[in-house]
């Protein structure tokens, strides 16, 4: 089989070099275990904190192994009766053209293109779905997503304005390529290095980046605002610690702060998953995405989730993927 392995872990911002294509033998499946097929990978900043040597978030990923990540395959072997060849499933599959997981780990899906259960109808949607749930918009609020113009920013745009149409919504857009694609959504385009424009405050903000724009963000909350805390891309080259700060603005503007896990909202997942597909079913939802051909192309397009990446999702179809 082929495989994306890591080379040596990245310092700061992810290189192509960081990773090398391999032949590796083939896996065998043992008992409660399958077989699959990758046909495409989900490109997601998070795997990135577990490039180094000390994670944050789970056991480092080890050097010379291929890069964990997730993906849409087809079920070659089962030991399982629950799972059968030809399947279509999603999992932890690895930067790899052949995968042996445990069935428990793997998840059945039917119908649609692979690209829509890694994007809208997957964890990426699933996510976006379940921000707007919590945050709860209304018309006349004003929401800023940062990023806006990736794979789950650009959605919770999106399901955010369906929710509330009156919701003005602003966004973080690195370079002129996403700030046009924001525009189209509806979205006042916001450079992540600048300050606040205007004299409206801050109602909701989706935070997945944290550092130097969290703090100068949270200056311009409005009283009782809404903020939920995804990630820190911003220090996901660094081995700092994630700065998250200024406590002060949360006292005096008596803002709710809290921290997102799509982890805690998976009992709902199968409401949001009709309410998304109602949504793609009648246009309401546009996801965006690129696709990159061939295994090896997922070094770069990893790469790029870290830099002026193309909007919305990244995924990677393998050259065998039909």
């Amino acid at each position: 089989m082929k495989a994306l392995c890591l080379l040596h872990y990245p310092h700061g911002t992810p290189q192509p070099g960081d990773f090398a294509l391999r032949e590796l033998p083939d896996p065998v499946p043992g008992t409660g275990e399958a077989l699959v097929q990758v046909t495409h990978l989900s490109m997601d900043p998070l795997p990135r904190l577990r490039m180094q040597e000390h994670s944050p978030v789970g056991p480092a990923m080890r050097i010379g192994a291929p890069v964990e990540g997730r993906g849409v395959g087809r079920v070659l072997q089962s030991n399982d009766p629950g799972l059968a060849p030809g399947d279509m499933v999603v999992g932890e599959l690895g930067w790899q053209s052949l995968s042996v997981v445990p069935t428990a780990r793997l998840v059945r899906v039917e119908g649609g293109r692979p690209e829509d259960h890694l994007n809208a109808l997957g964890a990426t949607g699933l996510a976006a779905w379940f921000v707007v749930d919590r945050l709860a918009p209304r018309d006349g609020e004003s929401l800023l997503v940062a990023p806006a113009a990736g794979a789950v920013g650009s959605l919770v745009c999106q399901m955010a304005q369906a929710c509330a149409p009156g919701v003005k919504v602003s966004g973080t857009a690195v370079g002129t390529r996403q700030a046009a694609f924001l525009e189209t959504l509806g979205v006042r385009p916001l450079r992540p290095e600048a300050d606040w424009p205007g004299t409206v405050g801050i109602d909701l903000f989706v935070d997945g980046v944290g550092g130097a724009l969290h703090e100068r963000m949270f200056a311009h909350l409005n009283p009782r605002a809404r903020v939920l805390l995804l990630g820190f891309v911003s220090a996901y080259g660094d081995d700092a610690p994630p700065q998250y700060g200024n406590a002060a603005a949360i006292l005096m503007k008596r803002a709710r702060v809290e921290g997102f896990l799509l982890s805690d909202h998976m009992d709902r997942a199968e409401e949001a998953r009709t309410g998304i597909a109602r949504w793609l079913a009648d246009g309401t939802l546009r996801p965006a995405e690129t696709v990159h051909r061939g295994l090896a192309s997922a070094a770069t397009a990893f790469a790029g989730l870290f830099a002026d990446s193309p909007p919305g999702k990244q995924i990677v179809e393998l050259e065998d993927a039909g």
